[in-house]
């Protein structure tokens, strides 16, 4: 019971910086979403990384080189992909909300990032939990669909009158385009976000290589994250890099009077960080199906973060009450859906334990 607690608690410190995370990008008053992006993202992923496991995985390069080459290469693409989860993120935020993109790219997230670990471990769940925890995902799916259903809504208010709109010049987009547009890359960004859960199971590898160099179980799974770091920064480089070239949006790092967004763009790093290294412990500790039930769980909380922050910053003050009323019906089946997944992970548990002391009980009566 003790493990699922702090388990449960470490992925619930993980979703609260995982909602959190993406409000400074709203908040930046120079850069432009690409300077906050990839100046955040350095440091979530290069800078902060390697001090962390300076300090409490001293034998992290030897536990990578021992994982071989066909875990490397897997875990370092699905950063890749993910990395590109996290440019997309940024530009369809940026183009329809925190709300409504967060209930998108997560509902897909969800889905996509608790359905394959849990394929990759079918034969060894219970056929109660299976099913329960199944009814839980998709219950949060539905959930995230709901208030994803609100954010709809929602942004039907701030759609201008078809009379009283000005015709867009030649070559301009009218806001509508501007709204699928951001639409289709929050869809985008949540098939190629579920791939940091995805590199993170395929990598345990590393966490076995850094348990048996002497590490520590909550240490060693540190070490998962850090091939499909790798990744993410080369596909966030070309991403943002690309666009800062283009655009010449790079001077605003030398710009005078950026010192606010600079700071900005390290809280949003630091919490980024935040939001995945906890979770990884805390799926740890949830045991074999932590990569599935802890993902769902805390993708769904971190909607929730997500939201109360949606409302603090002002995106829900002009929206009519049925939208409102939607989001909380959204709301509380994730509520709902978090409840039933922590049971059947419970069930999933307790059928594992089952079965290693029927095991050792055979042995000893041989």
């Amino acid at each position: 019971m003790n493990s699922l607690v702090s388990g449960f608690g470490l992925i619930l410190f993980a979703a609260l910086a995982g909602g959190a995370f993406a409000v400074p990008l709203k908040m930046r008053r120079r850069y432009e979403w690409e300077n906050t992006w990839l100046l955040g993202f350095f440091f979530a992923l290069i800078v902060i990384p390697f001090a962390t496991v300076s300090l409490f995985l001293p034998v992290w390069w030897q536990a990578v080189a021992n994982s071989g080459f066909r875990t490397l290469t897997i875990a370092v693409a699905f950063g890749f992909l993910w990395g590109w989860g996290a440019v997309t993120f940024a530009i369809g935020i940026n183009a329809i909300g925190l709300s409504l993109g967060y209930a998108i790219i997560m509902g897909l997230s969800t889905a996509v990032g608790s359905i394959i670990p849990m394929a990759r471990r079918w034969g060894v769940i219970s056929g109660d939990a299976k099913v329960v925890i199944l009814v839980g995902i998709l219950a949060c799916v539905a959930g995230v669909a709901v208030c994803g259903w609100a954010g709809v809504l929602r942004g039907r208010v701030a759609e201008p009158d078809p009379a009283s709109a000005k015709k867009p010049s030649a070559g301009q987009k009218t806001s509508a385009q501007l709204f699928m547009a951001g639409l289709l890359w929050c869809v985008l960004s949540g098939f190629l976000s579920a791939c940091a859960n995805l590199g993170f199971d395929f990598a345990n590898r590393v966490a076995q290589e850094a348990s048996s160099l002497g590490a520590g179980p909550l240490s060693a799974s540190i070490g998962r994250w850090l091939p499909m770091y790798w990744g993410g920064f080369l596909a966030i480089l070309i991403g943002t890099g690309s666009t800062l070239v283009k655009k010449g949006t790079w001077r605003k790092y030398v710009a005078p009077g950026t010192a606010r967004d600079f700071v900005l763009a390290i809280l949003l790093g630091l919490g980024n960080f935040l939001a995945q290294i906890p979770y990884g412990m805390g799926a740890y500790f949830l045991g074999e199906l932590g990569t599935s039930v802890g993902w769902a769980i805390n993708i769904a909380l971190s909607l929730l973060v997500a939201n109360m922050f949606g409302f603090v910053t002002g995106e829900w003050k002009m929206a009519p009450k049925s939208s409102i009323r939607m989001l909380y019906v959204g709301l509380l089946v994730l509520i709902i859906a978090m409840v039933i997944l922590g049971y059947g992970n419970s069930l999933a548990s307790h059928h594992q334990h089952s079965a290693v002391a029927s095991r050792i009980l055979s042995g000893s009566a041989g």
